[in-house]
Formats: C-alpha cells, sequence, structure tokens
C-alpha cells in the first residue's frame, strides 16, 4: 500500500500540517510548541508520531538521545489521495457530479463559477 493510501486520522492530520510547514527535522517538544491551544501532552505527541512512523509516512532520525522528524508523505500526495478518494466514495469518482452537487446547492459564488470557467478556458487553450 502507498503512503498516501494510508489511513491518516484527524489527530495525525493535525501532527503532519506542523510537519509539512516546517522547513526543518523537528522533535516532539517543536511540535508541543506549535500545537498552540491543544491540550495534548508531548507523550501523546510522541505515540502520533510513533503511529505515523509505522505508517511510513514519517521518518526519523536519530541525534544523540534526540529524535528529529520529518515527512516522508507529501502533503500533495496525500491531498489528492483524500481528493480522490471522497469523489469515489461520494460522488461515484465525478467531479461533474460534485461541482454539480455544489451549484445546485448554491455552494459556488458567480466568482467561483467564473474562476473555473476561466480555468477550463486556459486549460482549452494548453490543448
Amino acid at each position: 500500500m502507498s503512503a498516501a493510501k494510508q489511513t491518516i486520522t484527524d489527530s495525525e492530520y493535525e501532527i503532519m500540517k506542523i510537519l509539512w510547514s516546517s522547513d526543518k527535522k523537528m522533535t516532539v517538544a517543536d511540535v508541543f510548541r506549535e500545537l498552540r491551544g491543544n491540550d495534548w501532552t508531548a507523550s501523546t505527541i510522541s505515540t502520533f508520531l510513533q503511529r505515523l512512523l509505522k505508517k511510513g509516512v514519517v521518518g526519523c532520525e536519530k541525534k544523540g538521545k534526540t529524535n528529529l522528524y520529518y515527512p516522508l508523505l507529501k502533503q500533495s500526495e496525500y491531498d489528492m489521495s483524500e481528493t480522490e478518494n471522497f469523489l469515489s466514495k461520494i460522488y461515484n469518482g465525478s467531479v461533474k457530479n460534485f461541482i454539480a452537487a455544489l451549484y445546485t446547492n448554491k455552494k459556488l459564488s458567480k466568482d467561483d463559477i467564473d474562476d473555473l470557467r476561466n480555468m477550463f478556458e486556459l486549460e482549452d487553450g494548453d490543448a
């Protein structure tokens, strides 16, 4: 199973967002500092990091007694995988059905529609 197909829980996703946003490898303490407003302990964060390590989406480098964590899974890969899963599960894999549902339920503004139209016109021009 590819790393992008691994199931990442909502809590693990919070940790991944922090790792993705960092330009350096992070310790548990680093992640703890970034999780402002969260009531998790360092032990809880360590547990989540160990789970992510077992799933193969996070790597760990030892520096003395310190573990430095970093993402192995790119955020773009995860986002695409989640998007495809969502479309498959809810809209039978159809982007058209998804957009139609947003349009029908008035979730698309005129600006959204104009932006989509412009995107598709640019794509047609590339062909």
